[in-house]
């Protein structure tokens, strides 16, 4: 290989190295939420918990009850750029349910304490 060719070589190296890698990049799940999108999909997932008792098992929640499905409050309790918490208050129990979800909208954990490990 002659010096030229090494150098050529060397330079393809080096920008292929600069350049973003996309295959690891969240491409896939779009773009963030706002908070209006997360208080919509605690509430999905809320429902989905009452409808599934093996989720809120997997959750470690006793079940919820189908008064769940109207909560009288949402609102974002806290948020940063990796996660939101929603908070729900159901008015006929006089419990907040607090969901974790991240940016993207996945279901991490809920809880009634509002306190998650990590937040």
């Amino acid at each position: 290989m002659n010096p030229a060719s090494q150098i050529f070589a060397i330079c393809c190296l080096a920008l292929s190295l600069l350049a973003p890698n996309t295959a690891s990049s969240h491409a896939s799940h779009g773009e963030p939420l706002n908070d209006e999108q997360a208080i919509e999909k605690a509430t999905e997932y809320t429902w989905m918990i009452v409808e599934r008792p093996e989720l809120a098992e997997k959750l470690e929640l006793d079940t919820l009850d189908a008064s769940w499905q109207e909560v009288s409050e949402k609102q974002i309790y806290k948020k940063d750029l990796r996660y939101f918490i929603v908070s729900l208050y159901n008015a006929s129990q006089k419990k907040t349910l607090y969901v974790l979800l991240d940016s993207f909208g996945e279901l991490y954990d809920a809880n009634f304490s509002g306190t998650f490990e990590g937040t």
